[in-house]
């Protein structure tokens, strides 16, 4: 994963003065700069977003805090980067990221790209414990959280998502499920029309599976092997 970012400062040898850090910085890249908040919000509107935003607060045209609601809109993450350390209480205030001071040491933005870096991470791990799935009316769609489905049972043209907080009905087929679940290493395709979390399996009784809601669900042939050999792999005294 590699961060983008964008420049704006008034001043060309701050420019090149972070260019050159963040050129020696991994994980981040440079897509352009800027000498004033018009030409990169102009840019912006044309090349739609960047995950950073390094602006200088003191400016000619207008300052990079009244301009903040303005460089939100086009950025995940923006952090001031300025002379004046007076200025960080107005900068946390906007809602920026991070705050670096003039003259930015190499191991200041590392710290910062860091910090951004796990944040975005943390973000798209939390993304993925979150789907839509239609509801049985039109135009409407019910939130679940991945982790709280216990099981998956599909019956002709439609499946029933067991979760902890009750059923849920949508028209959709097992294998579109499939698809949305396969980067969750916690769900198992026992059977051609059953998914069961194993978090939440109760007991095993040779061929049969039962979970904590008390459902009970036959290993199909075809899907046995791969499940006894996932069970000794993680038996204790087999």
């Amino acid at each position: 994963m590699e961060i983008s970012c964008i420049i704006i400062d008034d001043e060309l040898h701050a420019i090149a003065e972070l260019v050159d850090l963040i050129e020696k910085t991994p994980g981040i890249y440079l897509l352009n700069s800027f000498e004033n908040i018009q030409a990169a919000v102009t840019y912006l509107a044309d090349n739609k977003t960047v995950d950073i935003i390094f602006s200088d607060i003191e400016m000619n045209d207008i300052d990079g805090i009244s301009a903040a609601k303005i460089l939100h809109r086009y950025c995940d993450y923006l952090i001031y980067v300025t002379a004046h350390r007076n200025f960080a209480l107005d900068a946390f205030g906007v809602n920026a990221a991070g705050f670096l001071v003039k003259p930015v040491s190499h191991q200041d933005l590392i710290n910062q790209v860091a910090i951004i870096a796990d944040k975005i991470k943390k973000s798209a791990s939390s993304s993925k414990d979150i789907i839509f799935i239609k509801g049985s009316s039109k135009n409407t769609f019910i939130k679940l959280d991945v982790k709280s489905i216990i099981c998956v049972s599909a019956l002709l043209n439609y499946v029933n998502i067991h979760t902890c907080k009750g059923a849920e009905v949508t028209y959709i087929g097992l294998k579109a499920v499939a698809e949305l679940l396969k980067k969750q290493d916690h769900f198992f395709r026992i059977s051609k029309s059953v998914i069961i979390n194993l978090n939440y399996v109760e007991r095993v009784d040779g061929n049969l599976v039962r979970l904590i809601n008390n459902n009970i669900f036959t290993i199909g042939e075809k899907y046995r092997s791969a499940f006894h050999d996932f069970l000794r792999k993680r038996t204790l005294n087999f």
